[in-house]
């Protein structure tokens, strides 16, 4: 009898220990689980943002280079037409000295100068007209852009 109480009490202590190392394991296997999964969250998460930073980044260059050059193209169509303006201007003047006598051509100069200046006021306030034109469309477009990216970002991070 009392060997099979010893017998039966290690069997006991055996099975005991090997329930505990189960358990044990179970429970590092699960925290190994979280972690990898947690881990891989988290680079997921951080690899996004870095994408929809680099997006952003990407597209506001280009809407700046695409301002530019429409804010050169308007300044060199501006610089043309007040070229043209003047070369027409200096032809009036030239015929008008070889045609009118001097007085005439003193009341056609003083007209015509004023005409100069009204026209390169007006082309003044069209370049101002269009570069704030451009400037709103500008800074609407990135807003709206920003307005985007944060909306996919809030989303991304809420998943």
């Amino acid at each position: 009898m009392i060997l099979s109480i010893d017998i039966s009490g290690s069997t006991s202590y055996i099975i005991i220990i090997i329930i505990v190392i189960v358990i044990v394991i179970i429970i590092i296997i699960i925290i190994i689980t979280i972690i990898i999964i947690i881990v891989v969250v988290i680079i997921i998460t951080i690899v996004t943002i870095i994408i929809i930073i680099i997006i952003i980044i990407i597209v506001t260059i280009i809407i700046i280079i695409i301002v530019i050059i429409v804010i050169i193209i308007a300044a060199i169509i501006i610089t043309i037409i007040i070229i043209i303006t003047i070369i027409a201007i200096t032809l009036i003047i030239i015929i008008t000295i070889i045609i009118i006598n001097t007085i005439t051509f003193i009341i056609i100069i003083t007209i015509l100068l004023l005409l100069l200046f009204i026209i390169i006021i007006i082309i003044i306030v069209i370049t101002i007209i269009i570069t704030i034109i451009i400037i709103i469309i500008t800074t609407i477009t990135l807003i709206i852009i920003n307005i985007i990216n944060i909306i996919i970002i809030i989303t991304l991070i809420i998943d």
